[in-house]
């Protein structure tokens, strides 16, 4: 064999080994980014279960004795949760996971001789962690990166996630007063906070969003409006709120829902482009 071609089958030999190297590359960060939405899922669903922990011990704390099952039934999803997130690396390693790992023991032991007041803001510091947690996995995965179409993916584990806990508050503490049918020129404020906050999200890509991912239920936008005028009407402008309980805690839950729904859907889309890859 001359020197033409023995430098010709180096050539060759070189670019099946680089074709290669870079095969197993992107096949180890599809897994790895795979991994990461498989935990932000994870994240999300264990944070759902704390919203839905901390308005049914706050109804317990209200007097509901109906409660205690539903309780017991989120605390065992919230440590399948915790457990299912320790097979995660990232999340091991990362001090918000640490300490809502010494945080939720000490909450899920003592939340019966905690005040409404506490009870609620101790849940929500908690989550607020977990939300922040769920923007760094994102972050370290470059789950962005997974879909070329839509530039501001990172809206869903951004405002969305964000909007929802705030809707979940406004739950929390509205019901709370419509259940009193009374409330404090402090508990008003704080519902006006943030009935502030959640009107502040981006309605444009909400409704892109929307109309991409669930285009048969894309009426987000209008129900999110909906929610916050009968938040102003009814309880901010109300010191003696007339609103049912149930009818409130029922818009609030369908629109929370429907973030949630949304924020599913964008994942899946997101798994789809990871096997496309």
């Amino acid at each position: 064999m001359n020197t033409s071609a023995i430098i010709a089958a180096c050539i060759v030999s070189l670019i099946i080994i680089g074709a290669c190297i870079s095969l197993l590359i992107t096949k180890r960060q599809n897994a790895q980014q795979y991994a990461g939405l498989a935990a932000l899922k994870l994240l999300k669903d264990l944070v759902v279960a704390l919203q839905k922990h901390r308005g049914l011990s706050s109804a317990i704390l209200n007097g509901d004795k109906q409660s205690n099952a539903e309780l017991e039934r989120q605390q065992q999803h919230i440590h399948r949760c915790q457990h299912s997130l320790t097979e995660n690396r990232f999340i091991c390693q990362q001090a918000r996971w640490d300490s809502f790992h010494q945080h939720w023991p000490r909450l899920q032991q003592n939340w019966r001789s905690n005040n409404l007041e506490n009870n609620i803001a101790q849940h929500s510091l908690m989550i607020k962690n977990l939300l922040f947690l769920a923007q760094d996995l994102a972050t370290f995965y470059s789950l962005s990166s997974l879909s070329k179409q839509h530039k501001n993916i990172d809206f869903l584990w951004h405002e969305l996630l964000e909007t929802a806990e705030s809707i979940g508050q406004v739950r929390a503490l509205g019901s709370g007063l419509a259940a009193a049918k009374k409330s404090t020129s402090v508990e008003r404020i704080r519902l006006a906070f943030l009935h502030n906050k959640i009107g502040q999200i981006d309605a444009k890509s909400l409704n892109h969003f929307a109309h991409v991912f669930v285009p048969q239920d894309s009426a987000y936008q209008s129900l999110l409006e909906q929610l916050l005028t009968t938040i102003e009407v009814e309880l901010i402008n109300k010191p003696q709120p007339s609103i049912s309980v149930s009818d409130y805690f029922q818009q609030a839950s369908n629109v929370l829902e429907g973030l949630y729904q949304l924020f599913d859907a964008g994942i899946a889309h997101l798994e789809q482009q990871n096997t496309k890859h």
